[in-house]
């Protein structure tokens, strides 16, 4: 399946947050079980990777805001998914080439 699609369930199901702030939120309170950022992302980005990695939260660069708006309808750099289930998914179709 494709990514954007699982971004869109999740998004659906209320399962997905964008934008930095509402991320480093859902980093800090451990509710996120992945954070997407997009490969246009500015300088800020080095802020949510050191969360990511001190608080051992996995995170991918995929994409770009044009992509996202097109797919997802945000154009937002930060995205981090609250389901476990969705997380699991995206990390095997990243991998497995999607």
């Amino acid at each position: 399946m494709n990514i954007f699609a699982v971004l869109g369930f999740a998004k659906k199901s209320k399962k997905l947050v964008c934008g930095m702030t509402n991320c480093l939120h859902a980093i800090r309170k451990k509710k996120a079980k992945l954070v997407i950022i997009s490969k246009d992302a500015g300088g800020t980005r080095k802020k949510v990777m050191r969360e990511c990695l001190t608080l051992n939260i996995p995170f991918v660069e995929f994409g770009t805001k044009d992509q996202f708006l097109k797919y997802l309808g945000n154009s937002s750099c930060y995205w981090a998914v609250m389901s476990a289930e969705t997380a699991d998914d995206l990390i095997k179709n990243k991998t497995g080439g999607d």
